[in-house]
């Protein structure tokens, strides 16, 4: 890939607030077969410290970190990557011991969004017929679970939380 259109296209996907959507654009540039080795040591690496930092699916920023270093095994960041990638681990067991015991669905949530599980979080805020948080919304939203309209609101129970106005479960893609 030409080295000035990758840098514009990573520097875009550096300012998205959006862990979703920078995790879907990173994915998107990895799977482009005309990056150069280099390109695709960098893409892997800021996919598994985007991953890492903002506790989105961790399992695949220990694989992003694993590959990064396969990648680019001479890097100066070697060392902090290897260190992320205990810390990660880490942070997997401690989301795994929580997982097999009892949570409320805020919690639960936080932790499958941590292992890379946010549909079944989706699924289980929709079965349970709670309201998500607002950062749960937005997490809900950027991954396309919530959209705007009234055919299948979010909010079921009680006063109506701004956060949740005009929030609706989107259907299914089998079901559009």
């Amino acid at each position: 890939m030409d080295p000035v259109d990758f840098a514009s296209e990573t520097d875009l996907i550096a300012d998205n607030p959006s862990v979703v959507a920078s995790d879907m654009a990173l994915t998107a540039l990895l799977a482009r077969t005309d990056l150069t080795l280099d390109q695709r040591a960098e893409a892997t690496f800021r996919r598994a410290d985007e991953r890492w930092t903002k506790k989105y699916n961790l399992p695949g920023a220990i694989e992003d970190f694993e590959a990064f270093l396969a990648l680019s095994p001479e890097d100066p960041r070697t060392n902090a990557v290897q260190r992320d990638k205990v810390f990660a681990a880490t942070e997997i067991e401690n989301a795994q011991r929580r997982l097999a015991g009892l949570q409320n669905i805020t919690d639960w949530f936080d932790d499958k969004v941590l292992m890379g599980d946010l549909d079944d979080g989706a699924v289980r805020y929709k079965q349970a017929g709670l309201t998500p948080n607002d950062l749960h919304l937005y997490l809900l939203r950027e991954a396309g679970h919530v959209c705007a309209g009234e055919d299948d609101p979010v909010h079921l129970h009680g006063p109506l939380p701004d956060h949740a106005q005009n929030a609706s479960w989107c259907p299914a893609p089998a079901d559009s």
